[in-house]
């Protein structure tokens, strides 16, 4: 039986023994195929991630005449998109063009929750 954390420190003293003042709670233990299937879940194991969707899919994303002169650096935090540029002119047509890249990165699966793409020189 469980009893809060006071009355554990409580009978601690009347038994002669220290106080516990860790700030841990005690939990429930999980069985290891619930708890795998969570871990699974929580870190798409065994899918394609968001960088490789991306990526795989670019030339379309750009357009293949554009797709020579850009690169994917990474994804911030599963929302914002880092592309590299290497030609100042492209990157302007990018710019131009954000809303649309943008539609297009949402449409690939698994990638709905990108908001924000960010064009660098590079």
């Amino acid at each position: 039986m469980s009893f809060p954390r006071h009355v554990e420190n409580l009978i601690a003293s009347w038994r002669g023994f220290p106080a516990n003042r860790s700030r841990s709670r005690p939990r429930e233990t999980l069985p290891m195929d619930q708890l795998m299937s969570g871990l699974i879940e929580k870190h798409r194991l065994g899918m394609p991630s968001i960088e490789d969707t991306i990526s795989e899919n670019w030339p379309t994303i750009v357009g293949p005449a554009n797709a020579q002169f850009v690169n994917l650096l990474k994804i911030e935090n599963e929302r914002r998109v880092l592309v590299a540029v290497t030609n100042p002119i492209v990157r302007q047509e990018l710019f131009f063009h954000r809303k649309l890249i943008l539609q297009r990165i949402k449409a690939l699966p698994g990638c709905k929750g990108i908001w924000e793409i960010v064009l660098r020189a590079g």
